[in-house]
């Protein structure tokens, strides 16, 4: 048998000089390649004749040997399967040489995946210069066939080295010749040309032997043959050179299975050089002798072959079934340790479910003394809500006496109406009275109201007549003795008793100011403080333009930072001293000639206990010692006015003014932050306010500059800087809210009428005298005809032309 070998390894047996050798290219199918043999042994008589053949392994062994190559077991399999593929290309290659029995022929093959390209890997291997080889299928053939119509001849013809000459057959006819050169060509055709000694009848046992041959290739009856070469002399005498085949003289030594014992044919195949004379009718005993034993060995050796065979397949099976049980085996251990992990998995659920119901227990411990503990909380509660439930009661009877007494107020308001009339008449006396007070403010006059007055002056606090609201509580707008005035509604619950609030509210009645709001009263039982009403609001409300308020110029902030510096010193300077508390753009009021009065004077001294004099709105102008302490002070009110200083020259928030000021300042870039809107400031002067009200700002109260000796001086610099700069640019010299509208000169007695314009006391009155009952400013009836004082433009009148 062959020996195994891989893709690319060429195996050759009685291969000759190739000179003088016709190479046949043969395929798998015997009946295939049948016509070109005999093609090549009719035309090529006398030539020596070599088999060619590259067989194509099938793809199930070399899928097989390349996934299990690591497996002893399967690469016996494997080796057995690639022996029964050796087996099959060794009997169809003595298929073919069984047809050339009578001539001398070798045989060269390869194992290769592509044909075409094994092919023509041998022609260059073994410098092929004689092949012949299939042009197209036999069932193709035509008289017309002309060219190749196979794709293997078309890649031979095309690939081959040209020192190789090819003839391509078809159905035992010539279809195409490729020759090297023309030479070659003449000389291929005179050795194509039959021997005249060969007669018709050699041809036949040719035809007839090759016909033999096949069919015992169809029965499959012979794996061995024995190649021979036959020289053709004449008819009657016949002298054979019998040489045996190498190759199954290999396989029949190898594998321990010889041809039946016989001296003289033994003789014969250990020596290939041994020579039998046959003569007349002895030729035809002899080979019919040796074809006889010659078959019974093969037979033997098939025999054995098989039975060797069935062995091997037998232990393949034997190992599969081992194979099997050992697969079966991991496969119980796969599945062992498969339960093992899953066992150790639930065991691993077990513990946690287990901790967690643990904890759930001690959960389901702490709710349960939750809710016993929300139980002894509940009668608690129950013992609580039924107090409220007598409260409630209590409430209930206090509401139905207050709707009692607010019958009872109504019908007092009734009677009053009556009685209004009376009290006009009676009217300028106490007019005279407050005008001879103002002179003397020890005799001022403070009045106390009651809530069935503030109830009506206020519409039945009608929410469309709120003006403010804030932490210290609401103000009301109201009209009250004829009077536009401002009621604040303080907190219900103060911190004062009703003896307390009295007295608090009358000491701050006795504090007077020309830039503090005036208080003209208070309603003990509604808890209410009454000043009088400005007509601009606040200074917040300019600054932020709320309600599309028109921007301050910078000639009135400067006016206004000197008005409120100046009422803090008078308020510092008291004794004792008094602090405001609450120095900020919302307490600081305008009047109709942007004059500026300071508001809210004491107001957190009547607060509730529990309100935080230091929420967000109010924080920023709070000073941080404040904060630690809890005391205000004279430096607490400095601290505030640097704020609003500061807000007087950006108009911007005062949330982190301070550092943006800084900043500005040190890169000399201050000009970008003060107020457009209100002109244009001098640079300079607003720079010197600016490092001023830094100043004010610092943490610690002692590094403040006091307000008397470094604060006024600076700030009246520039108001009469401010002043000058005014006065150049308009034709006097008189400040403009100064100036009666009527008169158009100085006010030396100004009056507050019902349109809140000021004027002249002798002008208002002579208008109103002539019976006019509309505004000389607005020409809209007026509501009532009563004057009141504007104490505070009478004493910046006075400063003013005392200052001239």
């Amino acid at each position: 048998m062959m020996g195994g070998g891989c893709e690319g390894e060429i195996k050759t047996e009685g291969l000759c000089d190739v000179e003088s050798t016709v190479f046949v290219a043969v395929g798998k199918k015997v009946k295939d390649s049948k016509s070109a043999l005999l093609w090549a042994l009719q035309r090529f008589s006398g030539k020596k004749i070599c088999l060619l053949h590259v067989h194509e392994p099938a793809h199930s062994i070399t899928l097989i040997n390349g996934k299990f190559s690591i497996n002893r077991l399967k690469q016996q399999a494997v080796k057995a399967l690639q022996e029964l593929e050796w087996q099959k290309m060794d009997k169809l290659l003595n298929q073919y040489l069984l047809i050339l029995a009578q001539v001398g022929a070798g045989k060269v093959w390869m194992e290769m995946d592509n044909v075409e390209k094994g092919i023509v890997h041998l022609v260059a291997q073994h410098d092929i210069r004689w092949l012949v080889m299939g042009a197209a299928a036999d069932k193709h053939y035509s008289k017309q066939l002309s060219e190749l119509k196979s794709k293997k001849a078309t890649f031979v013809c095309e690939q081959a080295p040209v020192s190789c000459n090819i003839w391509f057959v078809c159905n035992g006819s010539l279809i195409y010749t490729r020759a090297s050169d023309g030479n070659l060509i003449s000389h291929v055709q005179s050795i194509m040309t039959l021997p005249s000694s060969t007669s018709s009848s050699d041809t036949k046992l040719l035809w007839s032997r090759a016909k033999s041959n096949e069919e015992v290739d169809e029965q499959e009856g012979l794996s061995k043959v024995f190649t021979s070469q036959v020289l053709v002399q004449s008819t009657d005498k016949v002298v054979g050179i019998l040489e045996p085949n190498p190759l199954v003289m290999d396989e029949m030594g190898g594998h321990g299975s010889p041809l039946p014992s016989s001296n003289k044919v033994q003789d014969h195949l250990d020596h290939p050089s041994a020579v039998v004379l046959l003569e007349g009718k002895s030729k035809g005993l002899a080979t019919s002798e040796i074809h006889g034993r010659q078959e019974h060995a093969i037979t033997d050796a098939e025999h054995s072959k098989k039975k060797a065979f069935e062995e091997s397949l037998r232990r393949w099976k034997a190992e599969e079934d081992a194979m099997e049980a050992l697969r079966k085996a991991e496969d119980l251990e796969s599945l062992c340790m498969k339960e093992r992990k899953e066992r150790k998995e639930m065991e691993e659920v077990l513990a946690r479910q287990k901790q967690d119901l643990e904890s759930m227990k001690n959960l389901h411990d702490q709710y349960t003394k939750e809710l016993q503990m929300v139980h002894d909380q509940k009668q608690v509660l129950e013992s609580q809500l039924r107090e409220s439930h007598s409260v409630e009661d209590e409430l209930g009877e206090k509401i139905v006496q207050a709707v009692e007494l607010l019958k009872t107020f109504k019908e007092k308001r009734d009677k009053l109406r009556i009685e209004r009339d009376k009290v006009k008449g009676e009217i300028n006396g106490p007019r005279r009275l407050v005008k001879k007070d103002a002179a003397d403010p020890s005799k001022l006059q403070f009045s106390a109201f009651s809530f069935w007055e503030i109830n009506e002056a206020t519409r039945d606090f009608d929410p469309s007549w709120k003006i403010g609201d804030g932490r210290y509580g609401s103000v009301y707008k109201g009209i009250l003795r004829h009077l536009k005035v401002a009621i604040k509604m303080l907190p219900s619950h103060g911190s004062q008793g009703h003896v307390e609030f009295e007295h608090e509210a009358w000491t701050l009645g006795r504090v007077r100011h020309p830039n503090l709001v005036t208080l003209i009263g208070t309603c003990p039982e509604s808890r209410s403080l009454i000043y009088e009403y400005l007509e601009k609001g606040s200074l917040e409300d300019h600054l932020v333009r709320n309600g599309k308020t028109p921007p301050l110029t910078w000639q009135t902030r400067a006016k206004i930072a000197s008005e409120i510096c100046s009422v803090l010193i008078f308020l510092h300077s008291s004794r004792p001293s008094i602090v405001h508390g609450n120095v900020k753009p919302k307490s600081i009021l305008l009047d109709a000639n942007f004059v500026s009065k300071l508001s809210d004077l004491w107001v957190y001294r009547f607060a509730p206990q529990n309100v935080n004099p230091t929420d967000p709105e109010s924080s920023v102008y709070v000073e941080p010692d404040f904060l630690e302490t809890g005391e205000l002070t004279a430096e607490s009110d400095v601290y505030s006015f640097g704020i609003v200083l500061l807000q007087l020259l950006t108009g911007r928030p005062a949330l982190g003014m301070v550092k943006d000021v800084k900043c500005a300042l040190e890169r000399e870039n201050f000009n970008a932050l003060l107020d457009v809107g209100a002109g244009e400031w001098p640079l300079e002067e607003a720079k010197t306010l600016a490092h001023l009200a830094l100043r004010c700002c610092v943490d610690k109260r002692d590094d403040r500059p006091d307000l008397v000796s470094q604060v006024w001086s600076v700030i009246e610099l520039m108001k009469e800087s401010c002043t000058s700069k005014l006065n150049s640019k308009g034709p006097g010299r008189i400040p403009s809210h100064f100036v009666c509208p009527i008169f158009q000169e100085v006010m030396k007695d100004p009056q507050i009428a019902a349109d809140g314009f000021t004027y002249e006391a002798d002008a208002i009155k002579g208008w109103l005298n002539s019976d006019h009952i509309t505004s000389p400013m607005t020409n809209l009836k007026l509501d009532h005809c009563d004057l009141i004082p504007n104490y505070a433009l009478s004493y910046a009148i006075q400063e003013w032309q005392q200052q001239s």
